[in-house]
């Protein structure tokens, strides 16, 4: 008989945000071979909607993959109340969405929650209320985004001793969290890459001199992603490099229109095209139709999309920005410096000028082994036999 397993996460994909913790629904899924699966996902209600009705605040469940999804919401007792009434709030919800899920799921052997604030505080009194091991995994980047008052700082303390075992999702994570808590006691566990999904294209195109380079990236159009500076490098190709090359970005975001301004400002905006939000699929099918992967981020505690470029069998460009160093290998790509134009376009013109080159087959083999669903679930699943 499987073990049953509750996820408890702060983000995962719905209707309005498809998008949004993905990577933990993709664990949840892949971990629902091996182990019965549910997931918990507790939410303040606002108070706007008590009345309304079709609104997002009522409680639900679906399934998606076989493992059932359970939404439950609690209203705060007074409407913007402190951050301990937001919180308790989140506790309650919790708790009510684990009655329901006891009636028609069971009782789980072990709860995996996501993200220290709001899900693990809240998953953390599931456990103890109910004796059940609790294992967090964090990826918050950066993680001093809930540090930011004394009683987030306060209840982030009391999560990290509280929980059974700790997870960070790359060693420059694990630094933090350690700089905050240095007692700790942390495994370290990529994210999952799915590499069954993202896959090389079977007809796969070899570029010369003659056609363009085409570099690709995929991000929140947003200050994190550095992405002013990967238009500085593009400007300063464009004055060196005879070669044809373009840059294609995919993804949307609030800086957005300053980026597409910076770039008729530079005179490169030939080169530089913006496709707007892409759906998973299309992610895909843009990996597996460029050259080489660019991210320019300023930090990332890991950096899914990395390696499902990997797993496409694509080199990569990726700034040392804490997770890509644990990701890239000196033969699966580059790394430089954060918000450095002048190396990112250094970096990009050794491929235009086909000075550097990597084989598809080591690129893909490098993630599959250490970041796809098998190593996944080996690793993972060696924490909770620990605990049972």
């Amino acid at each position: 008989m499987k073990k049953k397993l509750l996820f408890v996460p702060a983000w995962y994909p719905s209707d309005d945000d498809p998008v949004s913790g993905v990577f933990i629904q993709e664990q949840a899924h892949a971990l629902s071979e091996e182990y019965d699966v549910a997931v918990l996902i507790p939410g303040m209600a606002a108070w706007r909607n008590v009345a309304r009705s079709g609104t997002p605040d009522r409680s639900s469940q679906n399934t998606s993959a076989q493992v059932p999804v359970y939404r439950e919401f609690a209203l705060p007792l007074v409407p913007h109340g402190s951050e301990a009434i937001d919180y308790q709030t989140f506790a309650r919800a919790a708790e009510k969405g684990f009655q329901r899920l006891l009636k028609e799921f069971g009782r789980p052997d072990l709860i995996h929650t996501h993200v220290v604030l709001p899900a693990g505080w809240s998953a953390l009194k599931l456990g103890r209320r109910h004796s059940i091991p609790v294992v967090l995994t964090e990826h918050s980047s950066p993680f001093s985004m809930h540090l930011d008052t004394p009683f987030k700082r306060q209840l982030v303390k009391e999560t990290l001793n509280g929980v059974d075992q700790v997870v960070a999702i790359s060693p420059a994570l694990e630094k933090q969290l350690l700089a905050f808590e240095p007692q700790l006691k942390i495994k370290v566990i990529g994210e999952l890459v799915s590499t069954d999904f993202f896959v090389p294209a079977t007809n796969g195109h070899k570029p010369d001199l003659k056609t363009p380079m085409k570099f690709f990236v995929v991000a929140r159009l947003a200050e994190q992603k550095g992405l002013t500076h990967l238009i500085r490098a593009v400007h300063l190709l464009q004055l060196r490099e005879t070669r044809p090359f373009e840059l294609w970005l995919g993804g949307d975001g609030p800086d957005r229109a300053e980026l597409e301004q910076l770039a008729r400002e530079l005179g490169v905006a030939e080169r530089c095209h913006f496709l707007g939000q892409l759906s998973r699929h299309e992610v895909k099918e843009w990996l597996q139709k460029s050259d080489v992967f660019v991210l320019s981020s300023l930090h990332e505690t890991f950096g899914v999309v990395v390696g499902e470029a990997m797993a496409c069998g694509k080199p990569v460009i990726v700034t040392r920005c804490g997770g890509p160093e644990f990701i890239v290998t000196d033969e699966t790509g580059t790394l430089v410096d954060v918000a450095d134009s002048e190396a990112l376009a250094g970096a990009m013109s050794d491929f235009i000028s086909r000075r550097i080159g990597f084989d598809t087959s080591n690129v893909r083999a490098s993630v599959v082994n250490r970041f796809g669903p098998e190593a996944f679930l080996r690793n993972i699943s060696k924490v909770y036999e620990e605990l049972w």
